[in-house]
């Protein structure tokens, strides 16, 4: 069993600003998200099953590494959501895929069109975590299922996360296979990387100020 959990007050506050800011700039844009996509690639190809520890802000890259997780337990204060549409950025295919099929396509759209964000407790009612318990319940819960599992026949549990990767790969869509449709989808994802929106909607995040969004 790997069990993620955040150093500090927050899970994972999202990506660093400094660094989006630089990928802005020319082909860093793509290898980027690229970058980011190994990493939540390698969390759900782990042979053991992972289980995400959600306290504190677990926002953007960080909601998307609890969506990667096979588990997720929240603290029902923690705060989950991906605000792209906040700054800019076009969340990437594999990542918008992974949200629908956690939530469903209603609810993935009020998370990535609005920007809106949820408490741990509203992320366990809509399917974002497994369940959400009160903070100082936290490290308890998360040990309690981490021994639980780890008590289950190892057999069973590789054959499990096995079979329910599988399902999901059955609901998605292959990028090798329909490369010639994400190919359109990456442009789009790059141009809004090099966008003045982006560079406008940092500016404003850094300055606590709504942004002024125009399109270009």
């Amino acid at each position: 069993m790997v069990v993620l959990d955040g150093e500090g007050a927050d899970f994972c506050a999202g990506t660093d600003l400094g660094e989006l800011e630089a990928a802005t700039e020319g082909p860093a844009a793509v290898s980027y998200g690229r970058a980011l996509e190994g990493v939540l690639s390698a969390v759900e190809q782990h042979p053991l099953p992972v289980l995400a520890a959600i306290h504190g802000a677990a926002l953007g890259a960080g909601c998307q590494l609890a969506v990667a997780a096979d588990l997720a337990v929240a603290a029902e204060d923690a705060t989950l959501g991906i605000p792209a549409a906040r700054l800019g950025v076009v969340l990437d295919f594999e990542n918008t895929q992974r949200l629908v099929l956690a939530v469903g396509p209603k609810r993935a759209a009020a998370i990535l069109l609005s920007g809106r964000t949820l408490s741990g407790a509203e992320a366990a009612a809509w399917g974002l975590v497994a369940e959400a318990v009160s903070r100082d319940r936290l490290e308890d819960q998360v040990e309690e299922v981490a021994e639980e599992v780890a008590a289950r026949a190892p057999l069973s549990i590789r054959g499990a996360k096995r079979a329910i990767r599988e399902v999901l790969a059955n609901l998605s869509v292959d990028r090798d296979v329909e490369g010639f449709r994400l190919t359109d989808f990456d442009m789009m994802a790059a141009q809004a990387f090099a966008s003045e929106d982006l560079k406008e909607g940092l500016r404003a995040f850094r300055e606590r100020r709504p942004p002024r969004l125009e399109g270009r």
